[in-house]
C-alpha cells in the first residue's frame, strides 16, 4: 500500500503536464470563441500554441495556428491571419501533417476569395487538394472553394461540376456545412445556366440544412438568394416572402447592414 501511495504521488513528467495545459488552454479558447469573446480566444489560443510549440506537438501547433488565423480573420486582421497560415505551410520543425496543411491552404483560399482575388483563391484551393491527397477533412471545403472561384469567373458549368464533387465528398454528420455550401453553389450555377427549377430546389435544400444546423447568418444568405431567384422569375410575392424572412433574421441578429439589404430588396418588389 505504501508503494502504491508513493507511486501515486509521483509528479507527472513535464511534457505530460505541458500537453494537459495546452489542451485546457485550447478548450478555454474555444469556449471564448463560441461566446463571441474573440480577444480572449486569441489570448488563450496564443498560450496554447506556445505550450504545444515547447513540446513539439505538431498537430496541436497546427490546430491552434488555424484557430488563430480564423480569429484574426473575424477581427478584420487578414495580414495576421496570413502569417499563421504561412507558418503552417512552410517547411518547419516539427513537420506539420499534410492534412493540416490542406486546411491552411483552404483558409488561404478563403481569404483570397474574400479579397476579390479569385485566381489566387483557385491556386490555393488546388494546392490544398494536392496536400489532401483525396482523403482529408478539408476535401469538401476545398472542392467548394473551387466551385466558388468558378462562379467568381462566371464559369457556371465548372462550378456545377466542382459543387457535385463537393457534395459527394461531404458525407456524415460533420459534412453538413459543406453539403449546404455545395448545394448553394450548385443553385447559383444552375441559376446562371437558366435552370431555375433545379436551382430553386438546390437553394431550398441548402436552407433546410442550414436551419437544421442552426446557422443564422447562412440562413439569412439562403433566404436572400431565394428571394432574388424568385424575383428574377417574376414571382414577386414569393420573393417578398423570402425577403421579409431575411429581414426578420437580420433584425434578430442585430445585423444592420443585412437588414438594410433585405429592406432594399423588399422596396424593389
Amino acid at each position: 500500500a505504501a508503494l502504491l501511495v508513493a507511486c501515486a504521488a509521483q509528479p507527472q513528467p513535464e511534457p505530460v503536464r505541458t500537453q494537459r495545459q495546452a489542451i485546457t488552454l485550447n478548450q478555454g479558447a474555444r469556449a471564448a470563441f463560441e461566446r463571441g469573446d474573440l480577444a480572449r480566444a486569441r489570448q488563450l489560443y496564443e498560450q496554447a500554441l506556445a505550450a504545444d510549440t515547447s513540446i513539439e506537438n505538431a498537430d496541436g501547433i497546427a490546430l491552434n495556428a488555424l484557430s488563430l488565423a480564423q480569429v484574426h480573420q473575424l477581427l478584420g486582421e487578414p495580414d495576421a491571419a496570413q502569417r499563421y497560415l504561412d507558418r503552417l505551410l512552410e517547411d518547419s520543425v516539427p513537420p506539420i501533417p499534410s492534412a493540416r496543411k490542406a486546411e491552411a491552404a483552404a483558409r488561404k483560399s478563403q481569404l483570397a476569395l474574400n479579397a476579390g482575388h479569385a485566381a489566387t483563391a483557385d491556386q490555393w484551393a488546388e494546392t490544398g487538394l494536392v496536400l489532401c491527397a483525396n482523403a482529408c477533412a478539408a476535401q469538401a471545403a476545398l472542392l467548394n472553394l473551387r466551385a466558388r472561384t468558378a462562379l467568381a469567373r462566371a464559369d457556371a458549368s465548372a462550378a456545377l461540376e466542382w459543387a457535385a464533387r463537393a457534395l459527394s465528398a461531404a458525407q456524415g454528420e460533420s459534412g453538413g456545412v459543406e453539403r449546404a455550401n455545395a448545394l448553394r453553389a450548385s443553385g447559383l450555377a444552375r441559376l446562371a445556366l437558366g435552370d431555375q427549377p433545379a436551382a430553386l430546389q438546390a437553394l431550398e435544400q441548402a436552407l433546410a440544412l442550414d436551419r437544421a444546423l442552426a446557422l443564422p447568418q447562412r440562413i439569412y444568405s439562403d433566404l436572400m438568394l431565394l428571394g432574388r431567384a424568385h424575383a428574377a422569375l417574376g414571382e414577386r410575392e414569393a420573393a417578398r416572402g423570402y425577403f421579409r424572412r431575411a429581414l426578420a433574421v437580420a433584425d434578430a441578429l442585430k445585423d444592420t447592414e443585412g437588414a438594410r439589404a433585405a429592406q432594399a430588396a423588399l422596396d424593389q418588389e
